[in-house]
């Protein structure tokens, strides 16, 4: 009788009867943890997606260079929350439908340097001054990608909390954060009181959407279910 309900176990009932795992970084508002629970409004609205699907998941934090690592390495079914899509990962992993767009990035400095910062008319004519830009290693700017990687940016590979205190201590000049991420930075690096400034520039673009992205061997019917349920809850941004 096992090997005969062994025979009927399809991959996708057998993979709704284990609870999928969902990996999610440390990045509030969007998804944390609080006394060791998973919380945060896109984790929230994934929670909500997988229960639309009937789809058994678990949260577990991780640091995003192992996520992209075990998605990469295709060994077990597995999503994360979140990311956005570029070439290079859909080259190994799965994509939902979009599920949240970003508000646009700001640029931040420290308030002693505002002026010299925002007598540049954009982004591209920042980025060729000498001031020196901080990025976080192994994140995705999105659309501001290609633009970043011809002046070669400091790349730190640390937290946002990590860069933000770095352009506190003097040892870079600006960076690039998401606005809506920002208070969340400040209480975390402790610089809540900083002597910091955020400007827009007209040529950074809008806010890059995010989405779930799944290990191949989730398979597409997996991500069907997910779509629908995206759908039904009507929250493509």
């Amino acid at each position: 009788m096992r090997s005969l309900l062994a025979l009927l176990c399809l991959p996708l009932a057998c993979l709704a009867a284990e609870p999928l795992a969902v990996y999610y970084i440390e990045k509030p508002p969007y998804y944390h943890s609080i006394q060791g629970e998973p919380t945060g409004f896109l984790l929230e609205r994934t929670r909500a997606i997988f229960s639309d699907a009937q789809i058994p998941l678990r949260f577990e934090a991780r640091p995003a260079k192992r996520i992209l690592l075990e998605l990469e390495q295709n060994h077990t079914e597995a999503c994360s929350i979140g990311w956005f899509k570029t070439p290079q990962r859909e080259a190994f992993a799965l994509f939902s439908l979009a599920i949240h767009r970003d508000e646009p990035m700001v640029v931040l400095t420290r308030t002693t340097l505002l002026e010299q910062v925002s007598s540049h008319p954009s982004l591209a004519s920042l980025l060729g001054s000498p001031l020196r830009l901080g990025v976080v290693d192994g994140f995705s700017y999105g659309e501001l990608d290609p633009l970043l990687s011809r002046f070669q940016p400091s790349r730190i590979t640390a937290p946002p909390a990590q860069n933000v205190r770095m352009l506190a201590a003097e040892r870079i000049d600006y960076t690039l954060v998401d606005k809506r991420e920002l208070p969340y930075i400040l209480a975390e690096a402790d610089l809540s009181n900083a002597r910091l400034s955020s400007l827009t520039m007209p040529d950074i673009p809008p806010g890059q959407q995010r989405y779930l992205m799944c290990s191949k061997r989730v398979g597409a019917a997996l991500l069907q279910r997910l779509d629908r349920s995206i759908e039904h809850l009507n929250l493509q941004p």
